[in-house]
Order: structure tokens, then C-alpha cells, then sequence
């Protein structure tokens, strides 16, 4: 199992998650709540992930679902229509946001909305062109 690849992913992000709540206990950041949430997340997700990877270890079943899953054309265009979805709805809301807060007066809020907008469709126009070129 310590060959596993998503063993030792699980793992790290455990640590990760601890290490994120022990700064924001000790107060080296300025914002702990934030810290301790982000911490709490990264961990409740490692351990959910390896809980995962020990079922699969000891259940062969189980293991063999999942792989099956995984290499299925309709799981795989179900995760694309998923992301697509996502984000569709993300652009939206942060786009009304973007215009909210600009009209109530929150200048710098509206700009942080829009700029993550800027920065999605940029990220998109670039591993469009990427993946383009790669198939």
C-alpha cells in the first residue's frame, strides 16, 4: 500500500492540513479562522482519501468497481459535463457579484470578482490551446 501513488498523496495532504492548523493555532497568521477552515478541509480530504485507499486495499471488489469507474467513457463524459457546468455557474455568480459590487460602492470587492473571472477564461483560453495542439 506505501507503493500506492494516492497512499502517499492522501498522506500528504494530511500533513499539509495539520501543518496549516498548527500555524493558525500558534497565530502566525493573521486570520486564523480562515487557516484553521482551509486546514480542517485539507485534512478531513486526506483522510477521506485514505480511508478510500484502505478499503480498496482490503476489498478487491471494491477496488475493482472503482478501477472499472475510472477507465469508463460515460464516467469520464459525465466529469467533463460536471466541470463544464461548474464552470458555466461560476462565471455567472461571480459576474454578478462583479457588477453588485461595483453598483453598491464595493470597488475593490467587484475588481477581486472580476479578476478571478479574467483569470478562469485565461486559464481556459491557454490549456485550450494546449490540449488542442496535444490531440
Amino acid at each position: 500500500m506505501k507503493n500506492n501513488r494516492l497512499f502517499k498523496i492522501s498522506v500528504g495532504e494530511i500533513l499539509v492540513g495539520i501543518a496549516v492548523n498548527l500555524l493558525a493555532f500558534a497565530g502566525v497568521v493573521e486570520d486564523t479562522s480562515v487557516f484553521v477552515g482551509m486546514g480542517s478541509g485539507i485534512l478531513a480530504v486526506g483522510l477521506a482519501q485514505l480511508l478510500r485507499v484502505v478499503r480498496m486495499e482490503h476489498n478487491p471488489d471494491y477496488k475493482k468497481r472503482v478501477e472499472t469507474a475510472s477507465r469508463d467513457e460515460r464516467y469520464a463524459f459525465i466529469s467533463m459535463k460536471a466541470r463544464e457546468g461548474a464552470f458555466g455557474v461560476y462565471l455567472m455568480i461571480m459576474a454578478v457579484i462583479c457588477i453588485a459590487c461595483m453598483l453598491l460602492g464595493y470597488r475593490r470587492e467587484g475588481t477581486l470578482a472580476g479578476m478571478s473571472i479574467c483569470l478562469l477564461v485565461l486559464l481556459y483560453a491557454v490549456l485550450f490551446r494546449v490540449l488542442a495542439r496535444k490531440y
